[in-house]
């Protein structure tokens, strides 16, 4: 009896060991996955772009008739001077040297707004427009109803950009290259910033807290470009770049707390603290780009006659998402929203993907020299009409 009660108590120590031994290794076993995700969390930016779009359904090219709508279209334009198009919620709207027009999708004119500005250019953002006088020293906002509010400087403006409430002019002045001015929805100033540097692009943020500016250099010829964040309630810039390599004609930040800087001869993607991340130049001239929160699209010149480059950066991947080779002649005009890139080039429209996959075409005439999308439609400005076009993608 002894012996079996020694040998029950060493069964018992074994059958403890051996459970203890196998949480030890239960243990072991989740660390080692929670560490690997976490490491893989920590490395998301890098894999997470290359998965996107396995497992959904290939889409096919659509390609579009290109018949030119009726009714109300072609919209003759007046023959004072040169015709801009812009998309105002549901309407699209073209302002030229005398008048400021609203249309609806069917191209039926919903309001007219007389202006008297000799030079005039515009920004819109929801349902209001900037309008100034480009080297005037005039500018006004204007929403659907009528005038919020105006304002005449003693300065002449050379630059303005608009997001929601908030409006930013540059203006030059006697002590400065630049003097960046920005007004509240009342028309009341409410910061000021001055540079010994031209400012070439302004770009507010969209709660109106801040903005990015890009302002530039000539030293011997040799001209260079810096990005500056500021802060619309603390003096001073909350971040300040090193000097780019190229004119920066556009800076925007993306959703990845980056930013885009367009230049006319390369883009770089610079961290909120102002380091490059990445740089990719162009081997062509510029045609055109366009960029919001989530991607950003640059057309250059391609190596071959009649051809361009469309490349494609997305605000989750760090280096270019998509890069093709356009073969329909010189790109005049790009479009972006936040999943495809719409093109306007000499014989034809198109629509590409975020990995510039192409998804949608139509022939086009080359009399068009810019376009807005809105509502599945294509809607062309040229020397003499407006025209519209049905294109899904």
């Amino acid at each position: 009896m002894a012996r079996m009660a020694v040998d029950d108590k060493d069964l018992r120590a074994a059958r403890k060991k051996n459970k203890r031994q196998k949480r030890i290794k239960n243990y072991i076993i989740v660390l080692v996955i929670l560490l690997i995700g976490f490491v893989c969390f920590l490395l998301r930016g890098y894999w997470v772009p290359k998965l996107k779009g396995l497992f959904e359904k290939p889409h096919g090219l659509i390609v579009n008739d290109g018949t030119l709508a009726a009714g109300n279209f072609p919209i003759t334009l007046s023959d004072n001077g040169s015709t801009s198009l812009f998309v105002s919620e549901d309407m699209f709207v073209s302002v030229d040297d005398s008048a400021i027009k609203f249309f609806d999708i069917n191209g039926e004119q919903q309001k007219l707004i007389q202006h008297t500005m000799a030079h005039p250019a515009a920004c819109v953002c929801d349902d209001k427009m900037l309008i100034y006088e480009n080297g005037g020293n005039s500018f006004e906002l204007l929403g659907f109803k009528g005038e919020i509010y105006t304002k005449k400087l003693d300065e002449n403006i050379l630059l303005a950009s608009m997001k929601g409430d908030t409006v930013a002019i540059v203006t030059s002045t006697d002590k400065y290259d630049a003097c960046l001015t920005v007004y509240n929805n009342e028309g009341s100033v409410i910061y000021k910033w001055s540079a010994n540097k031209r400012i070439m692009s302004v770009d507010i943020f969209e709660d109106g807290s801040g903005c990015l500016v890009s302002t530039f250099s000539s030293n011997n010829g040799v001209v260079s470009s810096t990005v500056t964040e500021l802060d619309f309630s603390s003096e001073g810039a909350a971040m300040t770049s090193g000097e780019l390599d190229t004119l920066v004609l556009g800076a925007y930040k993306n959703a990845s707390n980056d930013i885009w800087a367009v230049g006319d001869t390369a883009i770089y993607r610079i961290d909120d603290n102002g380091n490059i991340l990445s740089t990719t130049e162009y081997n062509g001239e510029l045609c055109a780009f366009d960029a919001n929160d989530r991607l950003c699209a640059v057309a250059c010149s391609g190596v071959a006659r009649g051809s361009s480059r469309l490349m494609i950066f997305n605000s989750d991947d760090k280096e270019i998402t998509g890069d093709v080779s356009i073969d329909s002649g010189k790109v005049k005009a790009l479009c972006c929203d936040d999943e495809n890139v719409f093109m306007l080039s000499e014989h034809s429209a198109e629509c590409y993907d975020l990995g510039a996959n192409i998804t949608a075409t139509a022939a086009v005439s080359n009399d068009y020299v810019d376009f807005v999308h809105m509502k599945e439609s294509l809607i062309f400005v040229g020397y003499r009409d407006i025209n519209k076009i049905e294109f899904k993608n």
